[in-house]
């Protein structure tokens, strides 16, 4: 069996569900920081209700907001991924009320950069903390121009540690697709594949 193929997961447009919306949480979500560690699972409440100030809400994925419907996290369970999920009220704008959500949130994470065979451009450590507070801190990268995907990298659906975000197998993407779900687009991790996070300032 071949590497398993790679590709980075982003928000995909869908109408009348912008990338920046208000979701006004009850009860209020514990702090979430997704790029330093996973919370406690007893961090958070049996259930959650959602109030949001949109129309519609026709999503499978909204990752950044940790909603999910079931239909998506339904595909998660089948293909073993670790994740936190809690039953998710959520009403619109109208007052419509839906009932096939989740809160979601990835709980695999890992480093997926083989560093001996990738090329990459590190962040100046003088920029960052002082050494005696890097302790346990990961690197920083400004870009990764090659980016090889190291062996033993079993998870398909996972955050990358490198690129600070989801990341997805092929055998994950194609379940998606052939479901016809909404919500994320997909970007392969291959020689054409360039991290450039300040390239768009």
């Amino acid at each position: 069996m071949g590497l398993k193929e790679y590709y980075v997961v982003s928000y995909e447009d869908v109408a009348d569900v912008p990338l920046f919306f208000e979701a006004e949480w009850h009860p209020k979500l514990p702090e979430l920081n997704q790029t330093e560690e996973n919370p406690a699972k007893s961090s958070f409440e049996s259930s959650y209700a959602l109030k949001l100030k949109l129309e519609k809400f026709e999503i499978d994925a909204a990752l950044e907001k940790y909603i999910a419907s079931s239909k998506f996290v339904d595909l998660c369970s089948r293909l073993k991924c670790e994740y936190i999920d809690v039953p998710l009220k959520v009403e619109l704008g109208s007052g419509e009320k839906l009932e096939n959500f989740r809160f979601f949130y990835i709980l695999s994470r890992g480093s997926l950069l083989d560093v001996e065979k990738s090329k990459f451009v590190l962040t100046d450590k003088r920029l960052l903390r002082p050494d005696s507070e890097r302790v346990n801190v990961l690197p920083v990268y400004d870009r990764i121009d090659r980016f090889i995907v190291k062996e033993g990298i079993y998870e398909d659906l996972l955050f990358c540690e490198e690129l600070k975000q989801a990341v997805c197998s092929s055998d994950f993407r194609e379940n998606y697709i052939s479901e016809k779900l909404v919500g994320l687009k997909f970007e392969k991790i291959d020689e054409k594949f360039v991290y450039d996070p300040w390239g768009d300032w």
